[in-house]
């Protein structure tokens, strides 16, 4: 019995040996076949793991040179460098700052620089806003701000008991415009008077 187990054990282990060798030609054939194809996707991913800390290691740059011109245009708002470095690295941030100065000076050409701008259309349209609030004859062409222009000239066509007038402005306020309903209400409460 002994000698029978021991053959029966010597060919298993032959088995799983060959088993074995077996896959390892295999995978061997597979790798030379494919060998192209491997080492594109390994380069790939190397390239595009590279590229992809190349760039957060730029955008971080980017950010602490603007943060840095900024923090500088807080404390001497005429440094001309830091203004050139803080629009050419953060052209936003460069127009929010813009922005702030205008307002605190009062400087129209800077609020029309401001209002003309593409870079944040948010801050555009409040610039644009505050430019028909100092030139009473300009007209706000911005989206956000244009139906708060249209009832404060609507109010004061009311409060000079323009009723029809103010009926007007009120109703080129655009209809999905929570301002709307506040139109609605002086409409209906000047109009009574």
């Amino acid at each position: 019995m002994g000698l029978k187990e021991n053959i029966q054990v010597v060919k298993q282990e032959i088995s799983t040996e060959e088993q074995f060798l077996e896959g390892m030609i295999k995978s061997e054939r597979f790798f030379k076949r494919n060998k192209k194809y491997i080492f594109s996707t390994v380069a790939l991913i190397v390239l595009g793991v590279s590229g992809y800390t190349i760039d957060t290691l730029m955008t971080e740059q980017r950010l602490k040179a603007s943060n840095e011109a900024y923090t500088m245009l807080l404390k001497d708002a005429n440094n001309t460098s830091a203004q050139e470095t803080l629009k050419q690295k953060n052209p936003k941030l460069y127009m929010m700052f813009l922005f702030e100065t205008a307002l605190l000076k009062g400087d129209v050409e800077a609020l029309k620089e401001v209002a003309l701008s593409k870079e944040n259309p948010i801050v555009a349209d409040v610039a644009a806003y505050q430019l028909s609030q100092l030139d009473l004859n300009s007209t706000v062409k911005g989206e956000l701000m244009s139906g708060m222009v249209l009832l404060q000239e609507g109010y004061a066509l009311l409060k000079e008991k323009k009723v029809d007038e103010a009926r007007l402005k009120f109703a080129q306020i655009d209809a999905n415009s929570p301002l709307k309903q506040i139109a609605k209400n002086l409409e209906h409460y000047q109009g009574l008077k």
